[in-house]
């Protein structure tokens, strides 16, 4: 194998990777257990969190030990700056402990939790 030939494959090798580690899944950890759609409460721990965005309302599906564990609609919102750290935040509605946002380290978009069925400033 020619030399230019093993620097193309290395070249090609580092852009695969470098892809594969942007577009791969977060991590996010809930610190204490909590809804994540109108039915469907996650417990506290660490998932892997993927967004699915070829919908007209995206959907965030959270894993755990490659498993499933919930799938919620979102809406997409634009923040001015990046994400230096994957945030969490919470509300409480109706008697009970929901998510209300999730920023992802190192993104500007922000995604706000639809509960369409809840009676709050954060229904739909």
């Amino acid at each position: 194998m020619s030399k230019r030939m093993g620097s193309r494959i290395l070249l090609n090798l580092v852009c695969t990777l470098v892809f594969v580690s942007i577009t791969s899944a977060h991590e996010v950890t809930i610190t204490r257990r909590a809804f994540v759609a109108e039915d469907t409460e996650l417990q506290a721990g660490t998932y892997r969190v993927e967004v699915e965005k070829n919908q007209d309302s995206p959907e965030v599906l959270f894993f755990q030990g490659g498993d499933l564990a919930a799938a919620a609609r979102a809406k997409l919102t634009k923040e001015a700056v990046k994400c230096n750290h994957t945030e969490v935040h919470y509300d409480e509605v109706d008697g009970g402990r929901v998510i209300t946002k999730i920023r992802l380290r190192g993104l500007k978009d922000g995604l706000v939790l639809i509960y369409p069925n809840r009676t709050s400033p954060i229904a739909e």
